[in-house]
């Protein structure tokens, strides 16, 4: 967990492809509760939106 807030903190204005995607790797290995389901859901939607 602590690497996850740690990306997060590092982010300054909008996280790029590649900060989500480290993001999503780390709540990956989490258990699944409903709050890190929807985590990887807003970030999985917010990337969609992202140029690539």
């Amino acid at each position: 967990m602590s690497r996850l807030v740690s990306l997060a903190a590092s982010v300054r204005d909008r996280p790029t492809v590649e900060q989500v995607d480290a993001m999503l790797t780390e709540l990956q290995q989490m258990p699944r509760t409903q709050v890190v389901t929807k985590i990887i859901d807003d970030l999985l939607d917010y990337r969609a939106m992202l140029p690539v």
